[in-house]
């Protein structure tokens, strides 16, 4: 969407003028030049080339997770390979903690990210993998509760078995009690 509102305004408008969009929380200006940094780290590649990073996060979404999983060994602790981690974690099939990994290592450098960076990766990516992590989170809990209680209920049909057992022992007793009374009262 952001590749399509660049190329649009691109086509559209003088390269000077400006297009807002609104959001619940604050304005966002977008021009034809949304850096992720003002001034780079050192190595920072493609810091203002948004189409490569939309790329990338594509190519991530049709790529399987073992070979983004390979791919992710190769990268170190750089920011660039923290923001490039962060997108090769992206798409549905993520395990939990890869995803919440990369969110954190992206939460730790996000502070210094251009205020439209932040926002535009907020809105496209960063809510949208947070909601999914925590759905994820409540159904390993819900997962966790109801294996306690389907062992819970093992158990205690183990025990009704076991009660059942011992009440047809003491009906046989009774049951030899009772016919000993009668052959003695006879």
């Amino acid at each position: 969407m952001l590749l399509m509102l660049t190329g649009c305004q691109s086509l559209l408008s003088k390269p000077e003028e400006r297009v807002t969009t609104t959001n619940s929380h604050q304005a966002l200006t977008l021009d034809n030049h949304v850096c992720i940094y003002d001034q780079p780290p050192k190595e920072f590649d493609n810091n203002c080339d948004m189409r490569f990073w939309i790329s990338e996060w594509v190519r991530a979404n049709s790529t399987s997770w073992s070979k983004r999983k390979a791919a992710l060994k190769k990268l170190g602790n750089s920011q660039y390979d923290i923001v490039r981690t962060y997108i090769l974690t992206l798409p549905n099939d993520t395990p939990y903690q890869d995803r919440l990994r990369a969110q954190l290592a992206l939460d730790a450098i996000s502070e210094e990210f251009t205020a439209s960076a932040q926002q535009i990766l907020n809105t496209v990516a960063a809510d949208q993998n947070n909601q999914l992590m925590q759905l994820e989170s409540a159904l390993v809990v819900l997962e966790k509760e109801n294996t306690k209680r389907g062992e819970a209920l093992e158990k205690l049909r183990g025990d009704t078995a076991s009660l059942r057992k011992k009440l047809e022992e003491l009906l046989k007793i009774e049951a030899a009690l009772m016919d000993k009374n009668r052959s003695t009262q006879q």
